[in-house]
């Protein structure tokens, strides 16, 4: 059993499942509806949960009642829960996402937390008791920083979600071990794979790794790239996919090495595709 703090976004999700494309003016009974906690940093401890570790969530959720249904999710799959957030009775971040069941394509609309603002409070040494692993998904960057600096001073190695560039990653960046980026993620003057292994080298980072859907993940370790193939499976629910590898990786990096631990990572998020709902696949693993 491993100890894992997730420093991030935190949002409640309403996903309706549709019988074909919504047009215009239509109204729709849903084949199902999910209510659930979401958010990178969110789902990345959750599924670390699940491979029987202990996770603690640094976030702002709030105590708005819609808060609530992202507030039980967390509690019943056991993630320990820091609430940070500035104004506790504004609504939180939702997200609303429409799934057609006849392709499993979706479109989502979502209010963003990057808004949002955490209290201030100390994120010293007390808070990482028992902690091998730190992640980060660029969200609240004060907050990130301080935890990075003391998860490096205390020899806990921090893993950054890279969806996308923020302005201000270049504070986060020198106090991270390992990068997991989508293939959107570039920083300002980089427009290749090889610019972004090199930016990230002048920053320390020797492990970086870029995720492309179905397509093999593209790993580079101290100078070592590899392609790492990923299954290829019938996708019915990609939603989340991304937030679970990085959650996964978070539990085999301590067990392996990175190329191991990313084709791991890989093959979980692949079988998560394969149900629908978000949390489905964490019932298929445990009866492995």
């Amino acid at each position: 059993m491993h100890k894992g703090l997730f420093v991030g976004q935190c949002s409640v999700e309403l996903v309706y499942y549709l019988p074909c494309a919504l047009q215009a003016g239509q109204r729709m009974k849903a084949e199902r509806q999910l209510a659930f906690a979401g958010g990178t940093a969110t789902n990345a401890a959750i599924a670390f949960t699940a491979f029987e570790n202990v996770a603690t969530l640094v976030t702002g959720l709030g105590e708005h009642p819609l808060s609530e249904v992202a507030r039980s999710d967390i509690m019943e799959r056991a993630v320990e829960l820091i609430d940070l957030d500035s104004l506790p009775h504004r609504p939180p971040s939702v997200g609303s996402v429409l799934v057609d069941l006849s392709t499993y394509d979706y479109g989502v609309a979502y209010s963003t937390t990057y808004a949002r603002k955490l209290r201030s409070v100390d994120l010293g040494e007390a808070l990482f008791h028992e902690v091998e692993i730190m992640m980060v998904d660029g969200s609240y960057l004060p907050q990130a920083v301080e935890a990075a600096s003391t998860a490096q001073r205390l020899g806990i190695p921090v893993v950054l979600d890279g969806g996308s560039w923020k302005e201000g990653l270049e504070e986060l960046l020198p106090l991270v071990d390992y990068l997991i980026a989508s293939k959107q993620f570039r920083i300002p003057g980089s427009s290749s794979n090889e610019d972004l292994f090199a930016a990230m080298r002048e920053f320390g980072i020797y492990n970086v790794a870029i995720t492309r859907s179905e397509a093999p993940i593209l790993a580079h370790e101290n100078g070592k790239t590899e392609e790492i193939p990923v299954p290829q499976v019938k996708v019915l629910d990609s939603l989340g996919a991304g937030d679970i590898f990085h959650g996964v990786f978070c539990h085999y990096i301590l067990e392996q090495d990175f190329f191991t631990a990313l084709r791991f990572s890989g093959e979980t998020a692949s079988k998560s595709c394969t149900s629908l709902g978000p949390r489905t696949w964490i019932e298929h693993i445990k009866l492995l």
